[in-house]
């Protein structure tokens, strides 16, 4: 009775170490990459996707999406994808829903609509964001500037620094808002020093626009928001220097 206990017991961890391992061939892909051994990452995912490990089928997908180690080749990224979709691997909606958007692969919009949501649902901050450019062009979904603000804003409180500079957008289009380009200005600071690549040429533009004497009131509104969105990083004005703004 003991031996046939102590078999269960092994039998159980083993089971507990093969659920606990399923998720390592991404982890250690990822760290193979960093270290440039882009063909060991490439072939340990692929061999994982093989065994049908939904994640590893999103990376291989990435892999050809990219381009790298591999000839790029959106239809066989798009195939992949999709199938690690079926598997709700919310990387894999968003970026199929992207692919359909813009016409590297097939489907409708609706259906790059429901993507994003989907992936949103599983609290993919990506997908906030793609939904609320969906909702904001009216592509897909009838036109709802209130639901892109609330997307957008949802993504930015989950901390993804490209839905702050599309908030800047909404103010400096006054899409759903009054226009108001001195609030704009505020989120594309928080954007631009949260990392947002595009965030400082907004930052720039606006400067240009409304002058130097607009940075005190930008940049304590821009304090504000990251205080409220918990951003701990100190926003750029670039080109402006660093020192003029602080957000704490």
């Amino acid at each position: 009775m003991r031996k046939i206990f102590v078999s269960l017991v092994a039998m159980l961890f083993a089971l507990a170490l093969g659920g606990i391992a399923q998720a390592a061939p991404v982890d250690d892909a990822r760290e193979l990459l960093r270290q440039n051994r882009d063909a060991e990452a490439f072939d340990l995912i692929e061999q994982a996707a093989e065994r049908d490990d939904p994640k590893a089928v999103d990376f291989l997908a990435w892999f050809y999406d990219e381009g790298r180690h591999v000839a790029a080749d959106k239809a066989k990224a798009a195939m992949l994808y999709r199938r690690a979709s079926g598997s709700h691997v919310p990387h894999a909606q968003w970026r199929l829903g992207v692919m359909i958007d813009k016409g590297e692969a097939n489907g409708s919009l609706e259906e790059a609509v429901a993507l994003f949501r989907a992936a949103a649902e599983q609290g993919f901050t990506n997908g906030f964001v793609s939904l609320g450019v969906m909702q904001s062009a009216g592509r897909g979904i009838r036109r709802d500037y209130a639901g892109a603000l609330q997307s957008y804003k949802q993504a930015a409180r989950l901390g993804n620094v490209h839905a702050f500079n599309e908030i800047g957008v909404v103010y400096s289009n006054g899409e759903g808002v009054p226009k108001d380009e001195y609030e704009a200005l505020a989120w594309f600071i928080v954007a631009a020093g949260s990392g947002d690549h595009v965030a400082p040429r907004h930052v720039g533009r606006l400067i240009d626009r409304l002058g130097e004497s607009a940075l005190p009131a930008a940049t304590k509104r821009a304090n504000a928001i990251g205080r409220e969105y918990g951003i701990l990083k100190e926003p750029q004005t670039a080109p402006q220097p660093a020192s003029d703004v602080t957000v704490s």
